[in-house]
Order: structure tokens, then C-alpha cells, then sequence
């Protein structure tokens, strides 16, 4: 596998043999993993208080109807 840098895009090579694009910028992959992780992590805290907000608006509307 030879690897050629991609112009303009720094960290970025092109394998010869497949012609795929190769990041071999360690840093910014890891930046990128991490701000996904931390996006799916505040994602996934709305969804559960979203549920929790409709759990007390059903216990509410049960003892309004009482």
C-alpha cells in the first residue's frame, strides 16, 4: 500500500492500490470521536428527561381528572 499525500488536505493520503482516502491525523480523529461521544451522551440526557416530563404530566393529568 503506497499512501500520497492529499493537496490541501493536511493528515489525508490516498492509497494507490484502492484509491481510498486515508486520515492518518490521529488528533483531529480523536477531537472528532470524543465531540461525538459527548453529542450522543447530551442526545440521550434530553431523551430521558423529555420521557420524565411526560411521566409527571400523565401523573398530573391523572390527578387533575380525580
Amino acid at each position: 500500500m503506497t499512501l500520497i499525500p492529499v493537496k490541501g488536505m493536511e493528515g489525508f493520503f490516498r492509497d494507490t492500490e484502492t484509491q481510498a482516502i486515508v486520515n492518518k491525523n490521529n488528533l483531529a480523529y480523536q477531537s472528532y470521536v470524543q465531540n461525538r461521544d459527548k453529542l450522543l451522551s447530551d442526545k440521550e440526557r434530553i431523551d430521558k428527561l423529555e420521557n420524565e416530563i411526560g411521566d409527571i404530566k400523565s401523573m398530573i393529568q391523572i390527578l387533575i381528572d380525580k
